[in-house]
Order: C-alpha cells, then structure tokens, then sequence
C-alpha cells in the first residue's frame, strides 16, 4: 500500500499508522512484515522517497524477491541535496550519461543536478560538438522530472572564462588585453546584453527557480579596465559587487533566483551587508573542516540564504581523495544544519580536462547519506553498504577496493600543482621530481596487483556501471608506479655510466625506456574507451596528444642514450645527455 497522509481516508486501517509520519513534506513513515508492505508519505514526494528506501531493502534469493523486514520513520535534514558535474573543462557530459546521474541519484533521495558552463560551451558560442545545447538542457530537463530531480543551470559569468575570451568574436569583452585573460571586463556593457541573452535562453527553459552565476576567483580585478574603475569608485571590492547585483539583476528578470559563490564576499567581508536578501550564497570549501562555521556564519548573521558546497578531491586525481574528501562532505552537511542552511551542492571538477565521472560514484553515496541524514554516517559501514546494498555484491570487497585506491591516490602526487594526472604524463627526466618519489613504485604496483584481485571478487548484480572505471584506476596506478621506478632505474644508470664512462650502461637505460613505452598505449586505449561511454568526442584528441607527447618524449629520451652509447665521446657528461644529475 502506498498512500499519502491527505489519502488515508480511503485506508481505514491505516488511519492510526498517521501519527508515524514525519512533519516534514518530504517525510515517510515505511513497514514491511511477512505479509504487507505500507508507505505513507506526507506528500506525495514523501511517497517516492519511500520506495526508494524500499528498493534497498529488496534483495534476490535464488530468483525470488524478498524485502528485509523493516519500520522506518524517515525524512531528509537538508531540503536541497544535489551534485555538480563540470561539463566546461574538456568533458562534455553526454545526455545519456547524465540521465543515469539523475536516476542514480533520485534512487539515493537527492534531488538537484547542476550543470556548471563557462561561456565556450553554451550553445550560440561554442562550435557544433563543442557545446551543451539548450534542446539537450530541455530534455534532461523533461527527463529529470519524473525521478523529482530539480536541473540547475550554473553559467560561469566572471571569472574562469579563458577559452571564452580566446574565441575571436569575443575577445572585445576581455578585461585585460593579450590572451590569457580570464575575467569579463565589467566596465563593458556590451557584456550585460551578452549575459542577459545567454542566461534567457536556458532561463527559458528551466522550471528551476534558481540559476548559479558563479563569479568566484576573480582575481584579475586589479588589473586591466577593471583595475582602473576600482581606483574611480572605490576599490575592486565595490567592483566585483557592482558587477554581481548587475548580474543578480539580469538573473531576477527572467524569473529565477541567483546563486552565487561566497570566496569572493568572504574576502571582501565589507560587502556582505550589502548582498540581495532574495539570492542564495553558495559557500564551497575542500580544505579542514574546523574552518567551515567561520565561512557560514557571517552569512547567517547577514540573514542571507545559503547552500554548502564541499568537493569530492576527484579534480586531476586517478580516483578521489576520499580520506578526506568523505569528511569535507560530512561535516559540511553536519554544520549546514547548525547554521540554518538550505541545501547542499557536493561538487565535482575537471580541472585538467581529463578527469572521468566514474570514479565520483562512491562519492555520490556519501554525498547521498550526508546530505539527507546532516552529516551523520560513518565511512566504514558506508563502504560496506556500497557493496552490500548498491551494487548486490561482497561488501568486504569493495570496501577493501576503495579504501585501497584512497590510500594510495596520494602516492601519486608531488603537490597540489603536479598533481597525479599531470604526472602521469610529464617528463620524467625534466627535473628530480619523480625521482624523488620513487620509493612508492612497489606500493602503486603493488596496489594495481591487489585492486585486481579484489575485482575477480566482486560480481555486482546490479549498478555495474559504478564500478566500470575501477579496473582503469587500477591499471594507470600500476602503471605510474612502473614510470617511477623506470625514472629511478633510468636516471641511475645514467649517471653511473657519466661517472664511470660505462657506455653499456646507458644502453640498459636504453632497454628501460622502450619497455615502458608500449604500457602507455595500454592507458591511453583504455581511457579513450572510458571517456566515450561518458563523453562527447570533444577534448578526447587534446587530451590524447598529451600521451602523444610523452610517448614521443620518451622515444626522443631512448634515442639520444643509443647516440650516446654508439657514439666515441671520450667523456659522457650527465647534462650534455639531458638527464639531470643526482648528488652522491
């Protein structure tokens, strides 16, 4: 029986069941016994949450369904409960992807998908296959409606707009001359009939009351035209603000609500009494959690609205920094509650261009939990769950997999600017860098070793397409961890033939190079497989050049040693090979 509390008339028997059911309209009271199954829900999207609920408990014994005997009262701690795909910076999400993103997601009671666009892929902009179309925006739109998804266009309108500005027709709009300007020049007004064309044609087809005009790290407001009127009208803090209430201003007159980022605010504290009390402050934070009550509360004291925004730590990593991204996530739903918070948007970024979505779906079941229970769940049982409850399969498993790719994600990175994706890829022998690192070879081999193990293991019997990356991350971990012990192996023996004019020894370096060389084609093929199942074509060539680059960097490296080698230089010299030299 499925009901709602206004239809409990037609249900006498269940008239006193009333009494169980939540206050709150996303509320629902669920009982299932040997022999009946009852959902109330307060309204009608109370109902729905319940039978996802009910989803989960229905598991498949020798071919017979049979749910798990519960009595659950249940209503979600946050009203809004969403997460943000990156659709800007290289990936291009494919529509049908991002239709199992909202059922994924609408079976785990969230409720809000955000789109995040910089200005080069809307539509009217971008060339064909480069873009988002406002008839793809429409049907996932259509779509997400009845999984009570809420589709929320997030149009970068400030900052963040390099390739935007790269683009000949609207170069004229940069801030600062040259090509490598990123912001909007606010003292244009050619912008502002811009903008307000480009947030019409998807205000116009979004049944959201909101639309996310971003404007965060706008750190060109010194300089360029911008820079000039701040000294006119009283620094660049009135600048940004001026060029936020023109935008809020443009959102509000097509009908919609205007979201924002708080870094800027936050940094220019003195506007804040200032911001529009009918706008929503979007506060987004990936560091310690300690600081995150300090980033809501002058927005609260300012009787402002507002949403939380963590990140998952997927952007330039193989797999996401989950140690910690899991308590970013959870205590930001915990101190949204205690700070009169209305929502959380749990975010995902591509900062580098080549960042796949899969990896991102156990972050989606964290962001789930905290985001409906305000904070309250606990990593151990939540990887346990992913197993037993999501995917059907060993819960021991797969919490082993993902806390083994947690651990040994940050082995891959030097720091936050060579990050893992970019070292795959670099120059080994440009700098000591990976050298230096080269004590976590056997961990990451090791990694790829027993992540493959764990993967025999595991037979999801439903939501296989969470775990179609694992293998990849397994594979390219495994991978880098050969790149480098094969720089440590190179760059030794290199410098042993330089100090003991050993010829042979650089043609063993030689040999270590070129039988790298064929793991990154296997990296390359695969991840091309991977980013098609997700993806537009676009963006795939550029970021395949960058396995050109380092596969031809490496063959170029193999033939210099073979000169050297075959050459009657009397006396080799590390630098003169261009190899960097190692202190002994």
């Amino acid at each position: 029986i499925v009901a709602t509390v206004d239809s409990l008339d037609a249900y006498p028997g269940l008239l006193e069941l009333e009494q169980n059911v939540p206050a709150d309209k996303e509320g629902y009271f669920l009982e299932v016994t040997n022999d009946k199954i009852i959902i109330i829900g307060r309204e009608k999207i109370g109902t729905y949450w319940g039978l996802q609920t009910l989803s989960q408990l229905i598991d498949d014994i020798n071919g017979t369904k049979v749910a798990v005997g519960a009595r659950i009262t249940d209503y979600p701690l946050l009203r809004y409960r969403g997460i943000q795909d990156d659709i800007s910076r290289g990936p291009i999400t494919k529509l049908e992807y991002l239709k199992k993103i909202v059922t994924t997601i609408s079976a785990l009671k969230m409720n809000v998908l955000s789109l995040y666009m910089e200005l080069h892929v809307l539509e009217g902009v971008g060339k064909p296959g480069e873009v988002f179309t406002v008839a793809e925006f429409e049907e996932l739109v259509e779509f997400a409606k009845d999984y009570h998804v809420e589709i929320i266009p997030s149009i970068q309108t400030f900052g963040h707009n390099l390739i935007f500005l790269q683009i000949p027709e609207y170069q004229k709009f940069a801030n600062s001359p040259g090509s490598t300007s990123v912001q909007l020049d606010p003292t244009n007004p050619e912008i502002y009939e811009f903008l307000d064309e480009v947030i019409g044609r998807y205000a116009a087809v979004s049944p959201s009351q909101y639309m996310h005009i971003n404007c965060d790290e706008v750190w060109e407001l010194s300089q360029g035209e911008s820079g000039a009127w701040a000294n006119e009208i009283g620094g660049i803090s009135e600048v940004f603000l001026e060029h936020l209430l023109k935008v809020i201003d443009i959102v509000n007159k097509h009908g919609k609500t205007a979201m924002y980022w708080n870094d800027m605010p936050l940094n220019h504290k003195e506007i804040i009494p200032r911001l529009p009390k009918d706008s929503v402050v979007v506060n987004w934070h990936y560091m310690e959690s300690a600081s995150i009550p300090n980033r809501l509360k002058p927005f609260q004291e300012a009787g402002l609205r507002q949403w939380g925004a963590p990140g998952l730590s997927n952007w330039q990593m193989f797999f996401p920094a989950y140690n910690h991204s899991f308590y970013n996530v959870k205590d930001y739903a915990y101190q949204l509650t205690r700070h009169n918070g209305e929502g959380i948007l749990v975010t995902t970024w591509d900062d580098d261009g080549e960042t796949l979505f899969g990896p991102n779906w156990f972050g989606v079941i964290i962001s789930s939990e905290a985001a409906w229970r305000g904070g309250k769940t606990d990593f151990s049982s939540l990887k346990r769950r992913f197993g037993d409850v999501v995917l059907g399969s060993s819960g021991k498993e797969v919490s082993s997999l993902i806390q083994l790719f947690a651990d040994v994600t940050n082995y891959t990175s030097i720091n936050y600017w060579k990050a893992p994706n970019s070292n795959f890829n670099a120059d080994p022998f440009s700098d000591l860098d990976l050298y230096n690192i080269g004590e976590r070879s056997q961990i990451l081999i090791d990694a790829e070793k027993q992540a493959q193990a764990l993967l025999e293991k595991i037979q999801p019997t439903k939501n296989q397409f969470m775990i179609e990356t694992l293998p990849f991350v397994a594979l390219k971990m495994g991978v880098f961890g050969r790149k480098l012990q094969m720089t440590q192996n190179v760059i030794q023996l290199v410098n042993e033939a330089a100090e003991t004019n050993n010829k042979d020894l650089l043609l063993k370096a030689k040999n270590e190079i070129d039988t790298f060389i064929p793991l990154i084609d296997e990296v390359e093929k695969e991840f091309a497989k991977l980013w098609l199942i997700e993806n537009k074509p676009y963006f795939l060539d550029t970021v395949k050049s960058r396995y050109d680059k380092f596969r031809s960097t490496l063959v170029q490296r193999s033939k210099v040693l073979e000169y050297f080698a075959s050459s009657d230089i009397a006396v080799l010299d590390v630098y003169e090979m261009g190899f960097p030299k190692i202190s002994q």
